[in-house]
């Protein structure tokens, strides 16, 4: 674990760290970007790690989080070859130094293939239950895009063994449809929320304009013996973007928040929040126009104080970013201003993920830096929602997809991992988050 300490200062906004020698990591102790009324604080250091390993051609399409009760790490991602792929698991005891030997989570006959939007979802409940979720692939003949099973596994001896796949979609005997780009929640009293991107019509569905390509609606199922049984599929909102993924939280009621990117009329796809039952609304009216699903959902998290923390991607002209929003979750609302938390016309799509880190506020990872290089990003927003605090970027980490965080606020460390890409080959990279203040 090799540490270069870096001190330059960048407020220029466009985030770009000063060279470093070819495959050295960093700790990284200096801020790219500071926007401050005082002192700026002690800013974050970051510190790569060895992921598990296995013998694997690709890997990549992770899932992380803590142990809520032992504040492990949990990490799960898929790897494999032509030959078939499988979701692998790991822990860590002792921050990311040493991990438990890898453990198939899929049957090797599980059709499953790499695929960033819609990698699997992990939850831990705090009796140390931990449940993984991932969609199938399986090419039909005469079909453009594959068709899927939405799976579940779970495991209830911290993930040494897992149980059967069972399929949550309800209608797997109706022949080949799509069940897919989806997300997993708990309760506090246990219950399991899944909600995903399904071919079938929505609850309000509307008519399609034939110019335009097929959307999608979101479904829900409900499991109360940790995914050993799934409710019957319940229908939501119908022109949802159909390869954007999907994400949800269960507020402190105890009602479903659920984040998409809702196409309007005009080719228009921007981000909503919705709860099941009532009308989507829009975070921010970003107008984005375009002939297409981008493949880039929005990250949502729910905080301890209640508040719905919220990111996303638009190519919107003359909004060309990512911005957050931190919002109560009693009142779905797009009356405030969301934090602007990097803007380039430069930006290639941007896919972002979030964590909370306490009184340190919300950490952002992205998979491109402001001048549209596509290199790891990271950004923290302050507790109060109200402003950015820090932003930079990682050396060496040219080809970074689809980043992942890991954060609570009872630990001063968080964690991010990354599917690095070079050319047709994947491999799993994580790294240890140590966050300033």
């Amino acid at each position: 674990m090799n540490e270069i300490s870096q001190h330059s200062h960048d407020t220029s906004g466009t985030g770009r760290a000063s060279a470093l020698p070819a495959g050295v990591f960093t700790l990284l102790a200096a801020l790219a970007l500071i926007i401050s009324s005082g002192c700026a604080g002690r800013p974050s250091a970051v510190r790569e790690l060895e992921p598990p390993r296995i013998d694997a051609a690709q890997a990549g399409d992770a899932a992380i989080l803590f142990d809520p009760v032992k504040h492990d790490i949990l990490l799960s991602w898929v790897a494999g070859d032509s030959s078939g792929f499988r979701i692998w698991f790991a822990r860590s005891a002792d921050q990311g130094v040493n991990w438990t030997e890898p453990v198939p989570v899929t049957p090797a006959a599980e059709p499953l293939r790499l695929h960033a939007e819609s990698s699997p979802r992990m939850v831990c409940d705090a009796e140390g239950r931990i449940g993984i979720a991932w969609a199938t692939s399986v090419d039909v003949p005469g079909q453009r895009f594959p068709a899927s099973d939405l799976r579940f596994a779970g495991s209830s001896d911290g993930g040494r063994t897992w149980s059967a796949p069972v399929t949550i979609n309800d209608d797997s005997a109706d022949g080949p449809g799509s069940h897919t780009f989806h997300a997993l929640a708990l309760k506090p009293s246990g219950e399991m929320y899944a909600a995903w991107l399904d071919s079938r019509p929505g609850g309000d569905s509307l008519t399609t304009d034939e110019s335009e390509e097929h959307d999608a609606s979101i479904h829900f199922a409900r499991s109360d013996d940790h995914g050993a049984h799934w409710s019957k599929n319940l229908a939501q909102w119908s022109r949802v973007c159909p390869c954007c993924r999907v994400s949800l939280v269960v507020d402190p009621y105890g009602v479903a928040v659920t984040a998409f990117r809702k196409h309007y009329p005009g080719q228009i796809r921007d981000i909503v929040l919705a709860r099941p039952g009532g009308e989507p609304v829009r975070l921010q009216v970003d107008n984005w126009e375009i002939g297409g699903c981008p493949h880039s959902g929005p990250p949502m998290v729910l905080s301890r104080d209640g508040s719905l923390r919220v990111a996303w991607f638009t190519g919107a002209e003359g909004r060309v970013g990512v911005y957050f929003r931190q919002i109560s979750s009693e009142t779905i609302d797009s009356t405030t201003t969301p934090v602007t938390v990097m803007t380039s016309e430069k930006l290639p799509t941007v896919h972002v993920d979030i964590g909370e880190a306490g009184m340190s506020g919300t950490l952002l990872a992205m998979d491109a830096d402001s001048t549209g290089a596509n290199q790891l990003t990271l950004a923290r927003v302050e507790s109060s929602g109200r402003r950015l605090v820090e932003r930079f970027v990682l050396p060496g980490t040219r080809g970074a997809s689809h980043p992942k965080v890991a954060a609570t606020p009872t630990d001063k460390h968080a964690y991010v991992v990354w599917t690095a890409r070079d050319g047709e080959r994947s491999t799993l990279r994580i790294a240890r988050w140590t966050v300033g203040r």
